[in-house]
């Protein structure tokens, strides 16, 4: 991610605020199965019940989810498409005064 360019502010990502702090956003570890292609944010994402449902219709073994740190599957795995991982969350709704 280093030689990464922000949309946003057109600077190397590593010196722009705006990347930096979407990053500490995003979570520390993950969660994981065994025979699992991407990666979670939670262990009751709907992909990833989905996928156990699955494994278990067609007669596969379902492995048990494991929490991992995020940057030991980055490169390995692709993000959850449904609880996005990869993104930081949105911001909290303001309360209205």
């Amino acid at each position: 991610m280093a030689d990464d360019f922000c949309e946003v502010m057109l600077l190397p990502s590593t010196q722009c605020d705006h990347c930096r702090s979407a990053r500490s956003k995003l979570p520390l570890r993950v969660y994981v199965t065994k025979g699992g292609s991407v990666y979670h944010r939670t262990p009751r994402c709907e992909g990833l019940k989905d996928g156990q449902r699955y494994a278990r219709w067609k007669g596969q073994d379902v492995h048990d989810i494991e929490s991992v740190p995020r940057s030991d599957v980055q490169a390995k795995l692709g993000a959850c498409e449904i609880c996005r991982p990869d993104t930081p969350p949105p911001p909290a709704p303001r309360r209205p005064f």
